[in-house]
């Protein structure tokens, strides 16, 4: 038997599914009583939640800032590289110091350029 959209009957089967859509079943008396009982148990727990949450000190900027970088381990690591990129940017290695790669050298004071350059 061909199907086609014309032909919804399939083997008697839609006297079935009018059947069941003319009866709605309603939920039994103690099911409504369990899932009221949920709701109110659950709304308790949101109000309390709500009110802590108003009750809370908000947190300052550069707390939400220490969380948000994850913390003291991220932050540990966060001030160790900063160090070390102050420290190398301001300290001059011994093997740069010579006198044609000195002339490249960008330093901090325009003074120490002059002194590495030499005199001219």
């Amino acid at each position: 038997m061909p199907m086609s959209d014309k032909d919804q009957d399939l083997d008697g089967l839609g006297a079935f599914f009018d059947a069941a859509r003319a009866h709605s079943p309603a939920p039994s008396p103690d099911l409504l009583a369990r899932v009221l009982s949920d709701a109110e148990a659950e709304q308790v727990w949101i109000t309390r939640r709500a009110q802590a949450a108003t009750e809370a000190p908000r947190a300052g900027l550069l707390e939400q800032l220490y969380r948000l970088l994850g913390g003291w381990p991220a932050m540990a690591g966060l001030t160790t590289a900063i160090v070390a990129g102050v420290w190398i940017g301001t300290a001059l290695p011994e093997g740069v110091s010579s006198g044609a790669e000195a002339a490249y050298l960008v330093d901090i004071t325009p003074e120490a350029v002059f002194e590495l350059a030499g005199d001219f």
